[in-house]
């Protein structure tokens, strides 16, 4: 009987990858942030702000991919 894999395995199990993982990294400083966003006082309302303007730039960041893509079309092989 083979041994299970372990989890941390299990998660970077998969095709090899290239590059730098600047998405993780990305989600890593975002957390940061906020927790030290939390750790003063009032930071928990000014949080609230931060969330709702990085939502609102993820939209606006969405909207302008899909007017891009409208407007210049990938090119075929």
């Amino acid at each position: 009987m083979r041994k299970r894999p372990g989890r941390l395995w299990l998660f970077f199990y998969g095709r090899a990858r290239r590059g730098f993982p600047w998405l993780l990294v990305g989600v890593l400083v975002a957390v940061l942030v906020f927790a030290f966003l939390f750790a003063i006082p009032g930071g928990s309302d000014l949080s609230r702000t931060l969330g709702g303007v990085a939502l609102g730039v993820l939209l606006l960041g969405a909207a302008a991919f899909v007017i891009a893509v409208a407007f210049f079309p990938r090119r075929g092989p």
